[in-house]
């Protein structure tokens, strides 16, 4: 199971537990049953995305996990077994649900391995279905890798996948609305996340000591830890779950206690690397605690230096120059017995901060001089690298430009080495000026917008983390990137007071939903806003939809209808109701979307406008699968304007749904002929040259028409499983329409 760099995979795993575990899903007529059975679903996405991405989160579920005896039991017994699994082994094939919240006890894959034992995993699942004959078991896992392959999660679509007779956007809208009312954070939904430093997560490392597997690869030790907290989660009551989802980042208090166990450690590598993490997500003063207590844990090692270093860097870049200063002279009297190298990288540190202070450091840097001349060549250049590093950050660039140009004469200091030094003195030569020299202002404003993206990216990161107070401080260290609407969504998921970071009107309107202001107010802001964006021709769905989260059915019906009847011009009208549907459909409201849509089209609009009022609600009705409806829009559209290739590709859509493949055909064709370099149009056209030749079944050859790649395995798969009732892997393999052929007939 690979769960590495990728919620996606845990969410799959997770929906397909999930659903085949709760077979009353398929039975019950209930709705509350299901509806719980999909909470469960969103829940347990949640909690693996956390996982994955925010180390606070994931340093306290694992301390709850190791606090436990029963699930420390098992976590430690599955650390045990993954240090004896083969890597190229793919033990997913046996892989069952597991019971009563206790995690199985598989070996665990890892690396490029895991990619292929996830996906075979699925296609034996797939393949055990279509021989029990367990038809929404097999409809679930079709889903699931149709998402995978696809590289998307479908959450909505596996359950309406499975059995439900409702379409995907009511699942979709559902989705949403238990996340945006249960978890405090509403603005973050299910998405790809990203860690700031990769390797490790605070305990991880603990973990593996206490399992006496202190030697497994941190990848093995992350999936082994994530497979046990997610059977610990699921043993949890509904409002435990909520509890623990809604936590907010640690206090440094908090962070001194989880981060304690790794002190014990006999390598402080767990220690360095999580004190790292902390500082690279933006949590300073935790950083600078573990920094501190891993000089005291592990006092004459190159840990202490180093841990003495990163404190000296901390505090240089948050302007407290004196004690930076200490903390870089304490490295450097720890580093007396570490050789000449080490010592000169600490004078080294220490004329930066001694400079920052207004110091003549001169001497120092003869000093230094002295080091080097006395060190082997590769030592020497890395010294010099790491002086260029030095001169660049001061902005001094004819010097960092001297010492580049000694790195690339030298010898034998590496490839790599070499190679650095030669791409930043290209980016130089590209910043010279009149006189050959380094341009300072030009090379400095390049340098502050590198950082600053820099910045931002870190922001981002944390943002995804489930972290917004970190993303807001990263973002706030952002000068020459524009990240005001960034800094408002982080505001608007930290629960702050986000009025300083609106700039724009349907921002104050989303402030106003979320304080639970009346629908007038509401409107006045967000008419404003869409004004706004008529004005600049902008698309005022997005100036619409970011206010939906935040309204309750009886505001979003109020608002609605304030925002729709802004205008008795029709064209505008019907351009604002159009954009209302989108952000709707967005929202996954499909009810509200489709109702919106006819209000726009019985407000007259002119006949361009109304041809794509009609060529989105053909689009919409093929979403719930409701064919004749989407045929009948489209051609509506096309009785207006039948130069329209959007038209023409969702009645021919529509006309496959229905079995009608000659007239799907001849719709495809009008749609590539009006705009030939549609590569979706040009799929859609082959696929039904084929299908109307040769029909089979209207819902499996829709499948093969839609226009990515697993859709067109998913159809390959069904084709099979209809003509012969087995599944042979090599249907997986497709990559064209002309693979399926075959498995037609």
């Amino acid at each position: 199971m690979r769960v590495s760099e990728g919620n996606l995979t845990q969410q799959y795993y997770c929906d397909y537990l999930t659903i085949l575990a709760e077979e009353i899903f398929f039975t019950a007529d209930d709705d509350a049953v299901r509806r719980k059975v999909h909470e469960k679903i969103v829940f347990y996405n949640l909690f693996l995305h956390r996982m994955s991405v925010d180390g606070g989160f994931h340093a306290r579920v694992l301390a709850a996990v190791l606090q436990h005896s029963n699930d420390s039991r098992v976590l430690l017994d599955l650390l045990a077994v993954a240090v004896n699994t083969d890597g190229n082994v793919l033990p997913m094939e046996d892989l069952q649900p597991p019971q009563h919240g206790i995690a199985t006890q598989q070996p665990v894959v890892s690396g490029e391995a895991a990619v292929s034992a996830l996906q075979l995993w699925l296609r034996r699942e797939y393949a055990s279905s279509v021989k029990e004959k367990h038809v929404p078991r097999r409809m679930a896992v079709s889903a699931l890798l149709r998402s995978y392959i696809s590289g998307t999660n479908q959450t909505a679509e596996i359950i309406a996948a499975a059995g439900d007779a409702r379409p995907k956007s009511w699942w979709q809208f559902q989705t949403r609305r238990i996340t945006v009312t249960e978890i405090s954070n509403p603005d973050m939904y299910f998405g790809k996340g990203h860690r700031p430093i990769w390797y490790e997560f605070p305990l991880d490392r603990y973990a593996a000591v206490l399992a006496g597997t202190p030697a497994l690869p941190l990848q093995n030790v992350y999936d082994c830890v994530v497979c046990a907290a997610g059977a610990w989660f699921s043993s949890l009551p509904r409002e435990e779950m909520i509890a623990w989802l809604n936590t907010p980042q640690p206090s440094t208090a908090e962070w001194e206690i989880l981060c304690a166990p790794l002190l014990q450690c006999d390598c402080p590598d767990a220690a360095l690397s999580t004190a790292n993490w902390l500082y690279a997500s933006g949590n300073c003063d935790p950083a600078l605690d573990l920094y501190a207590n891993i000089t005291l844990a592990f006092p004459g090692t190159p840990a202490e230096i180093l841990a003495f270093e990163r404190i000296g860097m901390t505090l240089q870049k948050a302007g407290d120059f004196d004690n930076a200063f200490e903390a870089y002279k304490s490295a450097f009297l720890a580093s007396r017995g570490s050789g000449a190298y080490q010592m000169a990288v600490g004078l080294k540190n220490l004329c930066e901060v001694g400079e920052d202070l207004g110091e003549d450091m001169s001497e120092y840097y003869t000093r230094i001089g002295e080091l080097a001349d006395a060190l082997p060549t590769p030592d020497k250049l890395h010294l010099y690298l790491d002086l260029a590093a030095s001169c660049r950050r001061r902005h001094v660039y004819e010097a960092e430009y001297h010492y580049l140009e000694q790195v690339v004469s030298g010898e034998n200091g590496g490839e790599d080495l070499e190679s650095t030094a030669l791409s930043r003195l290209s980016e130089q030569n590209s910043c010279l000026a009149a006189d050959g020299r380094p341009d300072v202002f030009l090379l400095a404003t390049v340098d502050a917008a590198v950082e600053s993206a820099a910045a931002a990216a870190q922001g981002n990161a944390a943002y995804f983390g489930f972290d917004p107070e970190s993303a807001l401080r990263w973002y706030g260290r952002s000068v020459s990137v524009d990240v005001s609407a960034l800094q408002f969504k982080a505001a608007m998921a930290a629960g702050r007071n986000a009025d300083e970071y609106a700039a724009a009107p349907a921002q104050r309107a989303a402030i106003l939903a979320a304080n639970g202001a009346s629908p007038a107010l509401i409107v006045q802001e967000l008419n404003a806003a869409i004004t706004d964006a008529w004005l600049k021709n902008m698309d005022i769905s997005t100036v619409i939809e970011p206010v939906i989260p935040y309204l309750c059915s009886e505001s979003l019906s109020a608002v609605l209808d304030g925002v729709t009847s802004r205008s008795t011009r029709d064209d505008e009208r019907a351009a604002v109701c159009s954009a209302a549907a989108r952000a709707l459909l967005s929202a996954g409201s499909l009810d509200e979307s489709r109702a919106i849509l006819r209000t726009a089209l019985r407000a007259n609009p002119g006949c361009e406008m109304r041809s794509r009022l009609f060529a989105e609600l053909g689009w919409m009705e093929c979403e719930a699968g409701r064919y004749q409806a989407a045929a009948d829009a489209c051609s509506s559209a096309l009785k207006i304007n039948d130069q329209f290739p959007a038209a023409w590709a969702g009645r021919a859509r529509a006309l496959t749904g229905m079995g009608k493949y000659d007239e799907a055909f001849t719709a495809a064709s009008f749609a590539v002929m009006q705009n030939p370099a549609n590569l979706s149009y040009q799929h859609m056209r082959s696929a039904l040259e084929i299908v109307s030749a040769v029909p089979v079944d209207p819902q499996i050859d829709l499948l093969l028409i839609l226009p990515d790649l697993g859709s067109l395995k998913a159809a390959a798969a069904e084709y099979t499983v209809r003509k012969t009732s087995a599944c042979p892997p090599d249907i997986w393999d497709v990559s064209a329409i002309e693979d399926v052929v075959s498995l037609r007939a």
